[in-house]
């Protein structure tokens, strides 16, 4: 009999591995809120328009048009609205199975569970809130620009590329806790605190196609355009990531967003209202008295320079046919995306192997 047992407890053990893969499951989207046009495109490729009340799974993107928006609510709490022409790609959310996950997930207070949300921007602009993360949790948002860690509560991303061929990515944290880094800099992850903005310009992938295929050509082939004063200096100098208070403008904006374009706690959008008033946060001119492209006013600017090497890693394709490049110091997301899972996954072998004491 003891042979027996033995035996059973080496044939339960060598299960273990796929029960707790097993445990971390495919996470879901809910549709909260859509308003012009607005399409998702699933992994076949396939166009349809994303109406009020859809779910989905991960692998999807979904794609707002001019004067669009559309609300994300997942199934830990999280969630996300698209502001107009952004395209974004739920490339991973998994999570732990819970009763807690309830359905509508708007009333979900709390990441239930252990879980794993990794989303790309391609371009555009995104406001996401995030309820309080279980301790082995994890979300962020890529852009061909940087990467963002995201803690919680209340926070935006965003990334475009302008006429120069420049790539900006900004960052605000409006509550809780963000970390950003920005892969053409050696400066490493950068901690957005509450009420501040964090803002870089890197060259785009397209550009710096442009510039390696001008430096190969052979002599007297046509050349790229002459670039810009501004766009020289992007290219020349060590990257910038600057960080200041969130404009009293564009905290207005969120606000106002929020309020027309979410099903979420109109408590929220009223306090960032009352943070955007010009004695709460000071309007964009006072930060940039000589413009956008200006030197800032040292009371509320901080910049933070670091010597870089600039890497180009080979476009990764899109599910539409689109691709994004990262550029430099984050080739390691996949990898850091995986020890999470194996984190999980340890976790809910070690409760199976060992069980919660119950008391005789």
């Amino acid at each position: 009999m003891k042979s027996f047992i033995k035996f059973l407890g080496i044939v339960v053990l060598a299960l273990l591995p796929s029960i707790s893969t097993a445990a971390l499951q495919t996470g879901k989207v809910q549709v909260g809120k859509v308003s012009g046009t607005v399409t998702i495109i699933d992994g076949k490729s396939q166009r349809k328009p994303l109406a009020n009340g859809t779910t989905f799974q991960e692998g999807s993107l979904v794609e707002t048009g001019v004067n669009s928006t559309a609300e994300l609510v997942f199934s830990n709490g999280a969630s996300v609205v698209l502001t107009p022409n952004t395209l974004i790609e739920l490339r991973t959310f998994r999570q732990v199975p819970s009763a807690d996950i309830t359905d509508p997930y708007r009333q979900i207070e709390k990441d239930p569970s252990p879980s794993v949300t990794e989303l790309e921007v391609p371009r555009g602009k995104i406001i996401g809130e995030v309820r309080k993360l279980n301790a082995l949790s994890t979300f962020t948002v890529k852009t061909p620009a940087g990467l963002v860690r995201i803690r919680g509560t209340v926070f935006t991303v965003e990334y475009r590329v302008g006429p120069d061929g420049i790539g900006r990515i900004v960052v605000d944290c409006v509550r809780g806790s963000v970390e950003t880094t920005v892969f053409s800099s050696n400066a490493g992850p950068v901690t957005v605190e509450p009420g501040m903005q964090a803002s870089s310009a890197v060259a785009s992938a397209a550009l710096i196609d442009i510039l390696t295929k001008a430096s190969a050509a052979t002599p007297g082939a046509p050349q790229p355009a002459a670039l810009s004063a501004a766009t020289l200096a992007v290219l020349s100098n060590p990257i910038q990531i600057m960080v200041y208070p969130i404009p009293a403008e564009d905290m207005a904006a969120i606000a106002a967003l929020l309020s027309e374009n979410s099903t979420m706690n109109v408590e929220v959008a009223t306090a960032i209202t009352a943070m955007s008033q010009p004695n709460a946060h000071p309007p964009r001119t006072q930060m940039f008295p000589n413009g956008a492209g200006g030197a800032p006013n040292k009371d509320y600017v901080k910049v933070i320079t670091e010597q870089v090497t600039v890497i180009v890693d080979k476009p990764k394709p899109l599910l539409n046919g689109q691709t994004s490049t990262t550029t430099g110091g984050s080739s390691t997301l996949d990898e850091t995306l995986k020890k999470i899972t194996d984190n999980v996954d340890r976790t809910v072998e070690q409760k199976q192997i060992n069980p919660t004491p119950t008391g005789s």
